[in-house]
């Protein structure tokens, strides 16, 4: 199945939601420092303070303690079928900052990192030169489905494309420019694919071992296959199963193809996986798993796909999931696939290049109590809402820095406080926000 077209439109909008960033950033672009100019050479860097990893020691409410909160206030109680906590009862500090996406490396550096974290990745699988490509962007084109990987995938197999790509000529150096190593012009046994734009784990990202893939050509009786750029387990070209949502820490177990895990020890493993990764620097960001969707793969076996977000100092990033996030571009979707406990099959945007630059920590906020009061004095009282997430997260805001280029976003970060809570009378979710520095109120989704 020909999968090259959704990864073309998912860079078109990557492309589209620029132009939004440069539309909504406008007013508050001007806040920023003025020694960051248009187009600044010396980059933020060495405007900004980077930010550095440092300890947080917190302590965590049970969810017996977080549930008696909670329930204190009439229109609220836990739900039964499914309840997370990441509410700290202690906290050595909360901090705003700015975070931002990385520059890109340079073409030879580029190429050489590629291939390091494709060995990395794939230890097992030989590179094949023919399925290399430099996926470079040109101004006023627009291709047919059939003519993509002539006019924006460009094989490095070819002398001339590789000469143009290592000296900065291929494509429009103000466009999109990444690495792709698909394999779907030559079908195999055993595929993988690997595509991002460099750092490894900046703004798009992603790896497919092709466990999946293989599962399915097999059920339809083929041999050969490749492995998708991008895929879901809930894709109808699939056909799994869903047999439920479970919260990160859950202690179900299920059967993947080589045993049995817990979903919690699923969770540790594709965590610490995603972090052992060979980035080109220490990552600030980690990646934190949100929730986990459970997949009947055959009558036996099973695969877990874990919603994942940011994570900084111990406090992951809001995760929205409901369409396009405040500038037009649903900056912290992440997903992984897991089928094999020893292994990851997909990911999709592991953050491992994103920045952070001049934090200030704060020792005084809003508690727990008193967000959970907040929240249900703003809520009516003639609805029993069911809570099923309780969390301290990062949120942010719009674009500030002084273009959407990789390298030159910055987005302000601030902590909060959500519960996540389901209407009975509208069978409805809906999200509620309080600021965990002023105690401001925000309702959503």
């Amino acid at each position: 199945m020909i999968k090259t077209t959704a990864i073309f439109a998912l860079i078109c909008v990557l492309i589209c939601c620029t132009a939004c960033d440069k539309r909504d950033s406008s007013s508050s672009a001007a806040s920023i420092d003025a020694s960051i100019g248009e187009g600044s050479a010396p980059g933020i860097e060495e405007t900004k303070t980077p930010v550095i990893k440092h300890d947080n020691p917190r302590v965590d409410y049970t969810r017996g303690e977080a549930r008696e909160i909670i329930e204190r206030n009439s229109n609220l109680k836990v739900s039964g079928d499914y309840f997370y906590v990441s509410a700290p009862k202690t906290i050595d500090h909360l901090s705003e900052f700015f975070y931002s996406t990385s520059y890109q490396l340079a073409p030879e550096k580029e190429l050489e990192e590629f291939k390091r974290v494709f060995k990395y990745l794939f230890p097992a699988h030989e590179l094949d030169e023919n399925c290399l490509y430099a996926h470079a962007v040109m101004k006023d084109e627009n291709p047919e489905e059939e003519d993509i990987f002539k006019t924006r995938f460009h094989s490095l197999k070819n002398d001339d494309n590789l000469g143009a790509y290592l000296n900065g000529t291929l494509g429009d150096p103000d466009l999109m420019r990444n690495l792709m190593y698909t394999e779907e012009q030559f079908p195999r046994e055993d595929s993988v694919s690997l595509f991002y734009r460099s750092p490894f784990g900046n703004d798009y990202c992603v790896f497919n071992k092709g466990v999946c893939n293989k599962l399915t050509a097999n059920q339809n009786g083929e041999d050969k296959y490749y492995a998708y750029e991008q895929y879901r387990l809930k894709d109808s070209d699939f056909g799994f199963e869903f047999v439920g949502s479970y919260p990160p820490d859950s202690e179900e177990t299920f059967m993947l193809l080589d045993k049995e895990i817990s979903i919690k020890d699923a969770v540790l493993f594709f965590e610490k996986y995603v972090a052992s990764i060979p980035a080109s620097e220490e990552p600030i960001f980690g990646i934190h798993v949100n929730n986990v969707d459970v997949y009947r793969l055959d009558k036996e076996h099973y695969g877990f796909e874990f919603t994942n977000s940011r994570i900084y100092d111990g406090i992951h990033f809001n995760s929205v999931w409901d369409g396009c996030n405040i500038d037009g571009l649903n900056r912290d979707m992440s997903y992984g696939i897991m089928v094999q406990s020893s292994d990851i099959d997909h990911i999709y945007a592991p953050f491992s290049a994103y920045k952070a630059y001049d934090e200030t920590q704060h020792t005084q906020f809003v508690s727990f109590e008193e967000a959970v009061t907040t929240v249900s004095e703003k809520m009516t009282g003639y609805v029993g809402f069911e809570v099923t997430r309780a969390e301290l997260i990062y949120r942010y805001k719009p674009n500030v820095g002084v273009s959407s280029k990789v390298g030159e976003t910055l987005y302000p970060v601030y902590p909060s406080w959500k519960l996540t809570m389901l209407n009975p009378n509208d069978n409805l979710t809906y999200a509620a926000y309080v600021n965990a520095l002023t105690g401001e109120f925000e309702g959503g989704r």
